[in-house]
């Protein structure tokens, strides 16, 4: 499945993601979970301190909105991705 991936307010990423603020990724899965291992493996402790918390989570302050509409909250970790998604990532502001 490939989604499409925006981060916003994270400088931490620029130098990782070669200056581009946007990026599609393939992964195989379907959850937020799963991408986000994949992204992990990709880009490396960067992406991973970027994003998670110490648990392994998508860390609070860290804002996900799927197709520019929904802002995930509870369980987003599980939240079910569709080919062709957008996910928006924003750092806290």
């Amino acid at each position: 499945m490939k989604v499409n991936l925006k981060f916003n307010g994270m400088p931490i990423l620029y130098k990782t993601l070669n200056r581009k603020k946007e990026v599609e990724i393939e992964f195989t899965g379907n959850t937020l979970r799963e991408l986000i291992v994949r992204l992990t493996g990709k880009y490396g402790l960067p992406m991973q301190k970027a994003l998670l918390d110490k648990n392994g989570d998508v860390d609070v302050e860290i804002r996900v909105v799927l197709n520019g509409a929904s802002y995930l909250t509870e369980c987003r970790m599980e939240t079910v991705l569709n080919d062709g998604d957008t996910l928006a990532f924003m750092g806290a502001s």
